[in-house]
């Protein structure tokens, strides 16, 4: 009688069965990888991966480390199309504001290009593709602000006290303001008497800049001008004079119109429903409580203390610098 197909296996089987892996495992020992296999599986592959990705890194590092310089940038503006002019202007901003030491010898060349850009067509929208003029000429300005070199003054002056377009003005008043020529300040102290209000605001906190710098016989005008903007029919006017008078020139004489940009509730009702009036607001506390450090007036402390607790003051960065201002006064 035959053995079942499924039974228990003997110890001639057993035997049967390690002779027959022995003599496979001869058969692919001729098969196996050899020594420089695996050293290519094992080591070069790697290698070959990890020299891919330093490849990588080294194009990308030359892209964002080494950018396009200032002159590159330039001949994109010079000579490129609508859609790259303002992007390479946009560029060489960002580029002179992380510069430590900004290239004034661009400057010439900024300014040949503003002058020889002409302004957008009546009616367009400067901001959108193939209208872009007016989007690059307020880079230039820009440019020249964070220059800083003051033979871009006599430029300046006249956008900013014959250009028609207020975008144009207040970017002019800016860079002004950021070059600090003292050769500007009998300007800047005219255009605080500027029929629009907007030109008034920014010549108030740029005249208090530039007066900063100009020495005590320019600053008695500069003064006089901003302190009579205080009573300015629009308040924001006399919130920027305030603070220029404090900031620059360390004169107390918008005290009172400081503690009222440190009320909420104040500048909530005063600036209305504007969109962006969250913002705003928490800039003018913000600026107010830089203005009180700068005064080391102790009657602030009552006020700034109110900031600082969070049932009262939501914006974070507000409480923050109220605590500061208030540390600041009580160590004077």
């Amino acid at each position: 009688m035959k053995a079942p197909i499924l039974g228990k296996v003997t110890l001639t089987d057993d035997l049967e069965l390690r002779k027959q892996i022995a003599e496979q495992a001869q058969l692919d020992a001729a098969t196996a990888a050899t020594p420089a296999v695996r050293a290519f599986q094992f080591f070069l592959v790697p290698l070959l991966i990890v020299g891919a990705c330093v490849l990588v890194y080294v194009l990308f590092s030359a892209v964002v480390i080494n950018p396009r310089s200032p002159q590159d940038l330039l001949t994109d503006i010079k000579e490129g199309g609508p859609n790259t002019r303002p992007h390479a202007a946009l560029k060489l901003v960002e580029y002179l504001r992380r510069s430590t030491q900004p290239d004034t010898s661009i400057t010439p060349d900024i300014i040949a290009l503003y002058r020889s850009t002409p302004p957008d067509a009546p009616g367009k929208n400067s901001w959108m593709p193939g209208a872009s003029s007016h989007q690059l000429r307020i880079c230039l300005l820009n440019c020249l602000g964070v220059l800083r070199d003051a033979r871009a003054s006599d430029l300046l002056l006249e956008v900013v006290t014959k250009d028609e377009n207020l975008e144009l003005r207040t970017a002019g008043l800016d860079a002004i303001g950021a070059v600090k020529d003292p050769a500007t300040l009998a300007a800047l102290v005219k255009l605080l008497d500027d029929p629009n209000p907007v030109v008034r605001k920014y010549a108030a906190f740029n005249a208090g800049a530039v007066a900063e710098k100009s020495g005590a016989e320019a600053s008695p005008a500069a003064t006089e001008g901003l302190r009579r903007r205080l009573k300015d029919e629009k308040p924001d006017v006399g919130w920027n004079a305030a603070f220029a008078l404090a900031w620059f020139l360390g004169d107390a004489s918008g005290t009172d119109t400081l503690k009222k940009m440190l009320d909420r509730k104040y500048l909530g009702e005063t600036i209305g429903n504007d969109p962006n009036a969250d913002v705003l607001v928490a800039r003018a506390m913000f600026t107010a409580c830089n203005a009180a450090v700068k005064l080391k007036d102790p009657s602030f402390l009552p006020l700034l203390e109110g900031i600082t607790d969070p049932a009262r003051e939501r914006d974070v960065d507000v409480r923050y610098a109220a605590h500061e201002a208030i540390a600041r006064i009580k160590a004077r």
